[in-house]
């Protein structure tokens, strides 16, 4: 089981935001760089990495430098960086991997262009996720910020892909420390034949074995994590060692 920290960078500074509200953002003091170096430390072999800028459409040059910056330091440990926000093309996702990114993520261009998305998966296999981010059954686009559909319905059409993965964020849970959305997240993962990864809510060791029992095979951690609430140490030797209950 994976437990992925995972890295949220606006403005070029370190931010969670509420339910993906841009309007409800909380900033952290904390050095990006040095906070992924601090989750290899810990035993985190990959984190995930969002440009949030990016991903609503505005790119700003002091996140994508920071990003650049973390994925840089990542693979300087010998980790692996999962790279998301605003990779709507081939080019966007190329200039990821020749910096080292092991993965990325595609949401946008998963829910809305299909056959251009699919094509990305093609050149990269093994290598692209696509984001699932989902609010009242809606999969959602542009940084969360637009509709994109019946989520389950683009399940059917990954499931083709030769994807890395999915990653799933209930949107309604994210960054509110409430526990994931266990019965949505069983759903997906009946529906997807490949790795699902969940995200949104996962605040305790507990939260943890919920989604592994509902079939993830991985939970990406951010709010908790920043505020001390989540032991990603402990999390980590406890899932990586199959010893938890």
């Amino acid at each position: 089981m994976l437990v992925m920290p995972s890295v949220d960078v606006r403005g070029g500074q370190l931010v969670r935001l509420l339910r993906g509200d841009y309007a409800q953002e909380t900033l952290f003091d904390q050095d990006p760089v040095d906070l992924v170096q601090s989750f290899v430390a810990a035993g985190a072999p990959r984190v995930h990495i969002v440009d949030l800028d990016s991903a609503r459409g505005r790119p700003d040059a002091g996140s994508t430098d920071v990003v650049r910056a973390a994925v840089s330091a990542l693979v300087e440990l010998g980790a692996h960086a999962e790279v998301g926000g605003g990779i709507r093309d081939m080019a966007a996702a190329q200039r990821w991997f020749d910096l080292g990114a092991a993965f990325v993520v595609i949401g946008s261009l998963a829910v809305r262009d299909p056959a251009a998305a699919e094509s990305l998966c093609a050149a990269f296999p093994g290598r692209v996720l696509a984001g699932l981010d989902v609010s009242d059954g809606e999969a959602r686009a542009q940084g969360w910020t637009e509709g994109g559909g019946d989520a389950l319905e683009h399940l059917e059409r990954w499931n083709e892909w030769p994807l890395a993965g999915i990653v799933h964020t209930a949107i309604e849970r994210d960054g509110t420390l409430t526990g994931p959305a266990v019965d949505t997240l069983r759903t997906v993962c009946e529906r997807f034949r490949g790795e699902v990864l969940a995200s949104g809510g996962v605040t305790t060791i507990d939260d943890v074995s919920a989604c592994r029992d509902a079939g993830a095979a991985g939970v990406i951690v951010g709010r908790a994590l920043h505020l001390g609430v989540f032991d990603l140490r402990r999390a980590i030797e406890q899932f990586t060692a199959g010893t938890a209950s």
